[in-house]
């Protein structure tokens, strides 16, 4: 009996150590968990980073990041300067095989952030902007459907957070350019409606607005990304290029610090028709060993130097298409080097040749490329003179472009040529504020080609609707634009007639 008695006392020892054992357990277990609990700090060592990622010193941010990972492993505000040097290195390079190994982290990272408090607006913020960038990656390689999936699954994602967590800043930083674009996507309104898609340009200008002013009193490292999107809005989707301009050459932003705000810098400036500045922000573009190769850089000052007729520009066209990997815009660069051999050599070997190398090499994804590929099958050569009057034009040349046009008007009597002629006076008189003269030229451009299949006539009526406008003739610029989308032109038809209803829609 007595040992019964020590064998029960033993056990009833045993368990009590094992309760508090599992007592033990239990806390240290709580503890890893709240010790391995998730969140988001943009803190100065995230800040750092990503200036580095922006500045293009790939090297140096992954270093930091493996180090950030091990100092804060529970900080995700790291998955978002992950995707960011993924996001950058795709656009970059454009290489499908690095597209489609890098998309593999993408999965991993969305599902990491679920492990983020739901009370937390980081959560679903971070989330879309990871969404956002990878669909303007996915449209480089043409995937058109990814593209509208992760736009609409971002948009989702930012008005859910706009919902519970209204007085969130960051909510506008995306929102804002979602918004903005929701005018040109081209779906049907009865698609936007059903998925719930909102917004115009109005409202995603005042909401980018709104959170530069308070990116600005934060101190937010988003600041600087916010001017390159109010800038890009104004550029792209309120088509005000002197605007966009204005926007980015009176920010604090310098080209110096990097090949990516160099780019940015000169092409905008491109699409304004500053060109000179162009070509000084792109020479101040930061080369060496610690900055991410910009193959692009050197195709944009090819155009630049064409576009001033300048008798180097196809140096840099030979070193961008030598160099570059990617998948875009090769077919342009072999087209103006077709078109620099026209201009400045009258060489028509040479011209066919890189018509041939343009036709093999590249792909047809963006306009530029397509209009390309369309020159070379249709084996018609430009005239030497017409283009270097366009290429004046698209360099901000006005006066030169003008004057060329008129010096060597006998030039152009055959009947596609004639028409061209009279668009591009136009054009080149309307830019110079010469209205008078500009009216004449669009009438008799839309005369000579109110048959053609050409733009000309359609963008010469929506230019005429855009003067009328300026002097405040209403009902004069509502016939030119309502002219302008009675014409079925084979190129640019949807961005002229865009341009034409937003014209009406300011007039009413």
């Amino acid at each position: 009996m007595r040992a019964f008695f020590v064998y029960i006392r033993y056990m009833i020892r045993k368990l009590v150590q094992n309760s508090i054992l599992l007592c033990l357990l239990f806390v240290v277990s709580q503890w890893r968990v709240s010790a391995q609990s998730y969140y988001v700090d943009y803190n100065q060592e995230i800040s750092n980073c990503y200036q580095k990622i922006i500045e293009l010193k790939f090297n140096e941010a992954e270093i930091d990041i493996s180090q950030l990972s091990e100092l804060e492993p529970d900080n995700l505000a790291i998955l978002h300067l992950e995707n960011y040097i993924d996001f950058f290195t795709l656009f970059i390079d454009e290489s499908e095989s690095e597209f489609k190994q890098r998309r593999k982290d993408l999965k991993k990272r969305l599902k990491k952030l679920d492990k983020l408090s739901d009370d937390n607006p980081y959560k679903l913020f971070i989330k879309a902007e990871i969404k956002l960038q990878w669909a303007v990656v996915a449209s480089k390689f043409g995937e058109q459907m990814s593209v509208m999936k992760d736009i609409y699954s971002a948009y989702r994602l930012l008005k859910e957070n706009q919902i519970e967590f209204p007085d969130f800043i960051l909510n506008n930083k995306s929102l804002s350019v979602i918004h903005a674009v929701n005018e040109t996507l081209p779906l049907p309104k009865l698609i936007k409606s059903l998925f719930a898609l909102e917004g115009s340009i109005d409202r995603g200008e005042k909401e980018i607005q709104k959170f530069i002013e308070q990116a600005k009193e934060a101190q937010s490292m988003f600041y600087y990304e916010a001017i390159a999107s109010y800038s890009a809005i104004s550029l792209y989707q309120r088509n005000d290029k002197h605007k966009a301009f204005e926007i980015i050459r009176d920010s604090d932003l310098d080209p110096a610090i990097s090949p990516l705000v160099a780019f940015l810098f000169a092409k905008i400036a491109q699409r304004a028709g500053y060109n000179d500045e162009a070509m000084q922000y792109l020479n101040q573009s930061p080369v060496g060993d610690q900055y991410k190769d910009f193959d692009y850089i050197f195709f944009l000052k090819g155009l630049s130097s064409i576009r001033k007729l300048e008798s180097n520009a196809d140096q840099y066209f030979l070193r961008f298409v030598n160099e570059f990997e990617g998948r875009l815009y090769i077919k342009e660069a072999y087209q103006k080097l077709g078109w620099y051999e026209l201009i400045m050599n009258n060489d028509l070997v040479a011209y066919k040749k890189y018509m041939t190398l343009l036709e093999n090499n590249g792909t047809s994804i963006v306009d530029d490329d397509k209009q390309a590929q369309e020159e070379a099958k249709s084996g018609k050569i430009p005239n030497p003179e017409m283009l270097k009057a366009r290429l004046l034009f698209d360099g901000g040349y006005y006066q030169r472009s003008f004057n060329l046009l008129v010096t060597n008007g006998h030039l152009f009597e055959e009947p596609g040529l004639k028409l061209e002629h009279a668009y591009r006076l136009g054009r080149a008189t309307q830019l110079l504020e010469n209205y008078i003269d500009a009216i004449d030229y669009f009438k008799t451009t839309i005369r000579l080609g109110i048959d053609s299949k050409e733009y000309y006539a359609c963008n010469a009526a929506l230019q005429l609707g855009i003067i009328y406008e300026h002097l405040g003739q209403s009902e004069e610029a509502e016939k030119s634009l309502k002219n302008c989308l009675s014409m079925r032109p084979s190129k640019y038809k949807n961005s002229l007639h865009h341009k034409a209803k937003a014209g009406l829609d300011r007039l009413k």
